[in-house]
């Protein structure tokens, strides 16, 4: 079932929990909702870091460079 026809958003593959192929659907933590309330993601957009950083605070998830940065 398609449950939204529209903008285009962006979810990290690293907050995909399960994907069934069978059924076609892929599971996430995340509702519905706050996918739909997700920053649109457009062809001219540009993966910034100030986009991502939009980003995962939209979705209250910690980014990705924070581990590579403890590392420097």
């Amino acid at each position: 079932m398609n449950w939204w026809h529209g903008k285009k958003v962006l979810i990290s593959p690293k907050w995909i929990e399960n994907v069934s192929w069978e059924e076609r659907e892929v599971a996430i933590g995340l509702s519905r909702e706050t996918i739909k309330a997700a920053p649109e993601y457009t062809d001219e957009s540009l993966l910034t870091r100030d986009y991502e950083t939009g980003l995962y605070g939209h979705y209250n998830r910690e980014g990705y460079w924070i581990d590579e940065l403890a590392t420097v």
